[in-house]
């Protein structure tokens, strides 16, 4: 529905902009995955509702990703929150220091339950976590990973999790998590971090 894609082409161009966030390289970045953004779910196919599903009604989805520039390298996570109607809500990109990609991917959750937990938009609404590391989402929702590097970050996010109430973190395909991929790549190449959300 070319409405709704123009809506999301302004919508991340004005973010950018209007911010003084990011390269033209990045928002095209953005823009080559912007039928992720907002779609008409009753009129698209099922190839394309692939790259993204909608959470249950009244329930909000955060997609994130973390991304590393070697092994390890400079990393960056990303993600974006939206409604059961693919509303756009919150969009964040963020340089975390030279990570594994394990590391990567738990700082992109820990980034996202610290933001639901500091966020009075989202209390006490349900939300879904979604990554595309089922590693990082075994260690954090089952019992032992061991004498880590990351415990402690685990840990964080166990009890950030517990305090929240309504937040599940849970692993679902790369191919759902594209525009979270994206944001997360700026955040690696360092185009400027940034958190930005809508009024909702």
């Amino acid at each position: 529905m070319l409405v709704m894609h123009e809506w999301a082409e302004i919508q991340i161009v004005w973010w950018f902009k209007h911010l003084g966030k990011g390269s033209m390289d990045s928002i095209d970045a953005l823009l080559r995955n912007v039928h992720e953004l907002c779609v008409d779910h009753k009129k698209m196919k099922k190839s394309i509702l692939a790259d993204w599903i909608p959470p249950r009604a009244n329930t909000l989805k955060f997609n994130v990703d973390g991304s590393v520039r070697g092994k390890p390298g400079p990393a960056g996570i990303g993600g974006v929150l939206r409604d059961s109607n693919g509303k756009v809500l919150c969009l964040f990109s963020q340089f975390v220091g030279i990570l594994d990609s394990n590391a990567a991917e738990l700082w992109a959750i820990k980034n996202v339950v610290d933001l639901c937990l500091s966020s009075e938009q989202v209390q006490g609404r349900e939300i879904t976590v979604v990554s595309d590391s089922r590693v990082a989402v075994s260690w954090i929702n089952k019992g032992d990973f061991g004498d880590m590097e990351d415990s402690n970050t685990i840990l964080d996010i166990r009890s950030s999790l517990s305090a929240f109430g309504g937040l599940d973190v849970v692993f679902d395909s790369r191919v759902f998590n594209s525009l979270a991929d994206s944001l997360a790549k700026m955040g690696a190449n360092q185009t400027g971090d940034f958190v930005d959300w809508s009024d909702m």
